[in-house]
């Protein structure tokens, strides 16, 4: 999460923080399920962790990756339904998961600490509407359009408007295509000047060239 949003409400998180039951996952384990019910409010401290959606065809699509402070399992918490998405863990996740009463308890004695809530909610379904708006569009439109949407396509972590902290494999998991043919467009984009490559890192070069690619 966007580090002044922490600090506009360091307080509500540290509130948020000394309740419910702390768990570390390591990466890649699975903190709830898509379809769970009653999974309650999770916290993040420490640490990123994803939501994706898994296929029957085994395939997954990312839909958000969350940097701590961050909040997951809202969805579920608010309409009293199962979870609509999974949630794992991309790095060493440090999480607290406060119970669902206890969690509407705490959100209906603390405005506060609602109206962060509904900013985060409000950020990912932004993230989600731009992801679904590219739908019919190529691997390679899709990804220059990520690219440049970088801070709004759901990707709330490290990096800056020029060099992005993001592999391969994640890309691929938020545009619903396989990693070599996200390779393949990115190394298309570094031959035609529009990026440069670095491990873990996209450092672009050329936004009009990316944005002409969709626009």
């Amino acid at each position: 999460m966007d580090r002044s949003i922490y600090l506009q409400y360091q307080e509500a998180w540290d509130s948020l923080f000394s309740i419910g039951k702390p768990r570390t996952f390591n990466p890649g384990e699975i903190i709830y399920m898509q379809g769970d019910r009653d999974m309650g409010l999770v916290v993040l401290r420490e640490g990123q962790i994803k939501n994706c959606v898994y296929f029957c065809s085994g395939l997954e699509k990312t839909v958000t990756i969350l940097e701590a402070p961050a909040v997951s399992g809202e969805t579920a918490l608010i309409d009293d339904g199962v979870c609509l998405n999974s949630a794992q863990a991309v790095t060493k996740a440090d999480v607290i998961i406060i119970p669902s009463q206890e969690a509407l308890e705490f959100l209906e004695s603390h405005p506060k600490i609602m109206m962060l809530l509904l900013k985060s909610y409000a950020r990912k379904i932004r993230g989600i509407q731009l992801q679904a708006e590219s739908t019919m569009f190529k691997v390679q439109q899709k990804l220059a359009r990520m690219l440049i949407n970088f801070r709004s396509y759901g990707i709330f972590c490290e990096g800056n408007e020029a060099n992005l902290a993001i592999t391969h494999e994640v890309l691929a998991g938020f545009l619903g295509a396989t990693r070599p043919k996200v390779t393949e467009a990115l190394n298309a984009f570094v031959d035609a000047g529009y990026i440069a490559k670095s491990r873990g890192y996209i450092t672009i070069v050329d936004h009009e060239g990316l944005r002409h690619l969709y626009e």
